[in-house]
């Protein structure tokens, strides 16, 4: 942050004060733009899909963003599935620069959690993304195919059949990601996952609908290039229709195995009457430097 005396960070442990340290230079990514035009300012965009050391030979600043792994869908156990919750995305609502020391800095891509696959299996968790030991973002909550409770994550996961809606997924972190859809109070719809850019939908318990996947943050204005939605949430199943999906995110189905996610971070989609919920999507981390 912006101090009288200059800039600090803090790097675990303590604010050190960088004065008018310049940007890094890096190394490492699946994916690497250089030179890349974000708002009228070029930048070298490096992009982590997988687990990865990112490499410091000038220290100096970063600016990074982080999305958590998806959450798995559960099995739709002789009703319906809810949607699971989006991954954490961290963060769109102003940059986050930090401080690199010279030398290797691992980075940790959240993995997708995997859909129940026979009864009464719920998913699991989205895995969390983090860089080095200091900054880190939550995975995805999973959701519940038999009325009870849709997991807790960045964002939570939708469940089933529950009059009271006290077992819906909540956000851990609501800076990150929202909470659940409520299920409604028949076992013949679900609620949505949450996602990162707002809460699941509610579930049609008169329709037998699932209620709709909450939406992604676009990030297109970290990552530049064209529209893209991280950490959506998964549309809960129903009898007479599944939810619908969120942005970035996919729909809940009536019947068939649920639909994964697709999109960094997003969860996967709950389906109905004995199908395997749909797995959440791989998360991302992204550093850039000004160039």
């Amino acid at each position: 942050y912006s101090t009288a005396t200059g800039l600090q960070v803090f790097n675990g442990s303590a604010w050190t004060n960088v004065g008018g340290a310049t940007y890094a230079t890096i190394s490492g990514g699946a994916s690497t733009a250089l030179g890349t035009a974000i708002g009228g300012t070029a930048y070298n965009v490096h992009t982590f899909t997988a687990d990865a050391n990112l490499v410091v030979t000038t220290a100096g600043l970063a600016e990074v963003l982080l999305i958590g792994g998806g959450g798995g869908a559960g099995y739709a156990e002789n009703a319906s599935a809810g949607g699971a919750g989006g991954g954490g995305v961290l963060d769109m609502t102003s940059v986050l620069t930090i401080y690199l020391a010279a030398g290797t800095v691992a980075i940790d891509v959240g993995a997708g959690g995997a859909g129940g696959a026979v009864s009464p299996a719920f998913g699991t968790n989205g895995s969390e993304s983090a860089i080095g030991s200091f900054l880190s973002v939550s995975g995805g909550g999973f959701s519940s195919g038999n009325g009870r409770n849709g997991g807790n994550g960045a964002s939570g996961g939708g469940n089933r059949n529950s009059a009271d809606n006290s077992q819906k997924g909540l956000t851990v972190q609501a800076s990150v990601g929202n909470n659940a859809g409520d299920a409604g109070t028949t076992n013949n719809s679900a609620g949505g996952g949450g996602g990162a850019g707002g809460a699941g939908g509610n579930a049609n318990s008169g329709a037998n609908t699932g209620g709709a996947g909450g939406n992604g943050i676009d990030i297109s204005g970290f990552i530049g290039g064209a529209t893209y939605y991280a950490g959506a949430g998964g549309g809960g199943g129903g009898s007479s229709g599944g939810g619908s999906a969120g942005n970035g995110g996919v729909a809940g189905k009536s019947t068939g195995n649920g639909n994964n996610g697709v999109n960094y971070g997003a969860g996967g989609g709950g389906s109905h009457n004995n199908f395997a919920g749909g797995a959440g999507a791989a998360g991302a981390v992204f550093v850039r430097v000004k160039v």
